[in-house]
């Protein structure tokens, strides 16, 4: 079942999965001579080995892949017998793709038109053919879009739920999270004040809350006063965009509980830190998605000190605010609930090794697809009925040499950021000395060329400045990249040293991302963190 041709989007497989659990599949589809296309402004390792390397400039995902759609749907390249069964809006789509002719999409990507149609008619014709794409291509101002668009090309070339393609996956028969998610017991005129909930309609619908909106309510009470945070393994300071107003919001709110592992930068701030279980620490049902859905019995193997899981703090926590009734006595209660489908408990699912989804493929001809019209939604009706086009479409970046051409005359280069370092993830492993000699400090890669224009020489200490701040990061050439881009890596901290804060103003990228409304995804919120204008100097030169 695997496939004949991979499209790897913005995602270095390789290195930015758990486990290797798509890095040994992707790797063994190789061997066995599947075709390669990969989409990404830098040489990554996988790009190497492509038959079709794709450089575009950051942040022109979606026209690269409605220029690809050009071609497939011009050329009759398209799986006609799903098209004309399964999908809505094919009409409507055809005429939003002539607006992106190769020559077009080669102007706005920087993507030689010829490649473009090379790609497109390799993807279109190696059947089956599957995309894997990563979270680059989510954290810009079209993050819906970018994900519509490539779904779109699965959609129309036949690749969704089949063999070697796209499959939905089906896990085995367990409750998820979505039967006990909380939104779902929320009163309408409760729900009614998500924050941010009336300007990213779409990220409402899946009861996800826009960070902007709660730094306002906590900085500016509007539009009402948020009071006290509980993060869960998450170092915002970091991590989040405008790190700046980050911190003030952190800073400003009356009450913070965090549970962690080690004391982050953002630890620092709370007025109470637990200490959470790890894995090894607590019993827990693993899933693994992949390859039809596995459940696996995690089980605790060893006692800390006084660690507990989040679930039985959380647990407990909802019996102190009057809310016992939709929680347990003990968390593994919860676990026999989430296995009670099976007719199983807890206790006997962890003597067993794993249990397996159903494995059928084209599920969709028995009971269609999960949109209002039982279709492959080309044209998404809610969308729509929101108030957002209803097609996918390319955007300019809020910061880029075509939106902002006079900020563009001050800072001068593209800066794409977050590359998977190996070792860390996000702000995490920087405190565990063996990988920090791996990585002992932050890298700004950036093209030879630049660095001679911009008098910097390999190792220097240079100032990577944008609109909202500047940091410090060490200088590394690398000529896998256009030389009017620049890659720096984020959530550094420096756990250290003994200051307050470890060093989170120093070298962190995100005090020069920002989280303006305008700038990010009018749909679902998402920060343009990966791309943005900088310009990059030698530490001790004004910029």
């Amino acid at each position: 079942n695997r496939p004949r041709c991979i499209m790897v989007w913005g995602n270095n497989i390789v290195i930015t999965n758990p486990d290797e659990y798509k890095g040994w599949a992707f790797s063994q589809a190789l061997e066995a001579g599947a075709k390669l296309i990969v989409v990404d402004p830098r040489l990554t390792r996988i790009a190497s080995r492509a038959d079709i390397w794709l450089q575009l400039r950051p942040g022109t995902d979606t026209a690269l892949a409605l220029g690809m759609a050009n071609v497939i749907v011009s050329e009759g390249l398209y799986d006609r017998g799903f098209v004309q069964k399964h999908v809505h809006g094919w009409e409507a789509f055809c005429e939003r793709v002539k607006e992106y002719p190769p020559e077009r999409v080669a102007e706005i990507t920087w993507v030689p038109a010829e490649k473009i149609r090379e790609a497109a008619r390799l993807f279109a014709t190696t059947k089956p053919a599957a995309i894997q794409w990563g979270v680059a291509i989510e954290q810009q101002v079209t993050c819906a879009d970018n994900n519509r668009a490539l779904l779109a090309l699965l959609g129309i070339t036949g690749n969704i739920d089949v063999p070697g393609g796209q499959v939905i996956f089906r896990p085995p028969k367990v409750r998820t999270v979505s039967e006990f998610a909380a939104h779902h017991l929320l009163p309408k005129e409760q729900a009614a004040k998500r924050l941010g909930g009336d300007r990213f309609r779409l990220a409402a619908n899946f009861a996800i809350i826009s960070p902007k909106a709660v730094w306002d309510a906590i900085l500016r009470g509007e539009p009402y006063p948020v009071k006290m945070l509980f993060f869960i393994s998450s170092n915002p300071l970091l991590t989040r965009a405008n790190a700046r107003e980050v911190y003030e919001a952190l800073k400003k709110v009356d009450f913070m509980v965090v549970s962690d592992f080690f004391i982050t930068p953002t630890a620092e701030l709370a007025d109470v830190v637990l200490p959470s279980a790890t894995w090894l620490e607590m019993d827990y049902i693993a899933d693994y998605w992949k390859r039809h859905g596995y459940i696996l019995p995690r089980r605790k193997a060893i006692q800390v000190g006084q660690c507990r899981s989040d679930h039985e703090m959380l647990n407990d926590l909802a019996k102190r605010v009057g809310l016992a009734e939709y929680w347990w006595d003990r968390f593994e209660q919860a676990l026999d609930w989430i296995l009670e489908p099976l007719g199983i408990t807890w206790q006997e699912f962890k003597r067993m090794d794993y249990i397996r989804g159903e494995v059928r493929y084209r599920k969709y001809r028995e009971r269609g697809f999960s949109t209002p019209t039982g279709k492959f939604e080309l044209y998404s009706t809610l969308l729509e009925k929101w108030g957002y086009d209803p097609l996918p479409q390319h955007r300019e970046p809020p910061e880029s040499p075509y939106s902002t051409p006079e900020l563009y005359r001050k800072y001068p280069y593209i800066l794409i950021t977050g590359a998977r370092v190996p070792g860390f993830f996000h702000s995490e492993g920087r405190q565990i000395p063996w990988l920090r000699r791996l990585h002992p400090e932050p890298i700004v890669e950036i093209h030879p060329e630049t660095a001679k224009r911009e008098g910097i020489k390999e190792g220097d200490w240079v100032v990577i400045e944008s609109p909202r701040g500047r940091v410090r990061q060490r200088a590394r050439f690398f000529e896998g990249m256009d030389p009017r881009v620049v890659a720096a890596q984020h959530a550094w901290w420096f756990p250290e040293r003994e200051e307050a804060g470890k060093g989170w103003e120093e070298s962190n990228i995100n005090l020069l991302t920002s989280n303006a409304y305008e700038d990010s995804d009018p749909a679902m919120g998402a920060t343009s963190v990966r791309v943005l204008l900088c310009k990059i100097y030698p530490e001790g030169r004004k910029g």
